[in-house]
């Protein structure tokens, strides 16, 4: 009796390949697969002894959301038959259910296949799958299966190895304002015309101030001070923006976006006097009581990504949906719903800075 090993290999990367930058809506594949036929085919005349076979075939899957995907299936076979001394073709249809594991690139499914090859028959199929990006359009995917024959209790196995192409729009890049730094205005001190006196009188800390008009005794050497002997400021405003795009009914922050928010997390360690408001939105897509609560959840996210892995105080950060209401695009088209799924926020502050010599 011969055996059959099923061993899915797949090699985990650090980190993508390339950020996502399609709005995912279909993915068309081109796969071939080897099929190993259940022990007791091969020893029954009335299967014609079939033991194997090797497929070529395509599939076309369509994106539900984050988490689910539909797919429908075809392929010819071509099996070794009487003891593999003879050849004979079949072809398998069928339609999965795809549910893909969170944070990962692994999958699971379950759906329903027709096989057409010495016998016809239904057969419901379970697997797991590995999908492997390569760019933003082409991924690489392997899978392992078992195929359940409901007509006649035979169970099949089989391996595939494809590659898939995804169609959908390109996504508007999101635009992230660094610090404005405004030049500070110093006050003009006008000049007045030195009166020579025959007294000289004492500055102690050598600001140019004698000391019986001096109001900040000891100031430092290297400094710039007023008619009163106090240091002199310039002040300078500096704002950051964040602007964080989503995946459809998604909260999920794509790794593309995770330097903009370190960039804003960067700023309030800086600038430690500062606080935010964290702003979630959604598209128009679905009701006004669930986008409300997907535009809550994204906030929500980038707070908790603020306090858990740039470390920044949660009495800072505050987070707030607001669903539906301020659509940037009026549109329903995807490049609209795409830039209305986002997280934005602003802070703006004013510092002082010693005006030195």
């Amino acid at each position: 009796m011969k055996t059959f090993n099923i061993t899915l290999i797949a090699a985990l990367i650090s980190s993508p390949l390339a950020a996502e930058t399609i709005d995912k809506a279909w993915e068309l594949g081109v796969f071939s697969d080897y099929i190993k036929s259940d022990t007791n085919k091969e020893h029954n005349t009335d299967w014609q002894q079939i033991e194997s076979g090797k497929s070529l075939g395509i599939d076309l899957q369509k994106i539900i959301n984050e988490r689910w995907d539909i797919r429908l299936e075809l392929a010819k076979t071509r099996y070794d038959i009487e003891n593999g001394n003879d050849k004979d073709y079949g072809t398998r249809a069928g339609i999965d259910a795809i549910y893909k594991v969170e944070d990962s690139s692994f999958y699971l499914f379950t759906g329903v296949k027709r096989f057409n090859n010495v016998r016809s028959y239904n057969a419901a199929n379970v697997g797991a799958g590995y999908n492997l990006q390569i760019n933003d359009r082409f991924s690489l995917y392997s899978e392992a299966a078992v195929y359940r024959d409901l007509d006649y209790g035979q169970t099949d196995q089989g391996i595939k190895l494809g590659v898939k192409y995804t169609f959908g729009d390109v996504k508007k890049s999101p635009v992230v304002n660094k610090a404005v730094v405004n030049k500070p205005v110093m006050e003009t001190m006008k000049s007045t015309t030195p009166v020579v006196k025959k007294v000289m009188m004492a500055d102690t800390d050598s600001d140019g101030v004698s000391d019986n008009n001096d109001r900040c005794a000891n100031t430092p050497a290297n400094v710039k001070v007023d008619s009163q002997g106090c240091t002199l400021y310039s002040e300078k405003s500096v704002e950051i923006k964040l602007n964080v795009i989503f995946e459809n009914n998604s909260s999920l922050v794509k790794p593309a976006m995770i330097d903009d928010v370190q960039r804003l997390a960067d700023f309030m360690k800086e600038y430690q006097n500062t606080s935010v408001v964290i702003e979630g939105h959604s598209s128009a897509t679905g009701s006004e009581k669930y986008n409300l609560m997907l535009s809550q959840k994204r906030a929500d996210t980038i707070k908790n990504l603020l306090i858990n892995k740039f470390s920044i105080d949660a009495s800072r950060l505050s987070a707030k949906g607001f669903g539906e209401t301020q659509l940037i695009a009026q549109g329903t088209s995807l490049a609209d719903n795409s830039v209305n799924r986002r997280v934005v926020a602003k802070i703006e502050t004013v510092v002082k800075k010693v005006i030195t010599k």
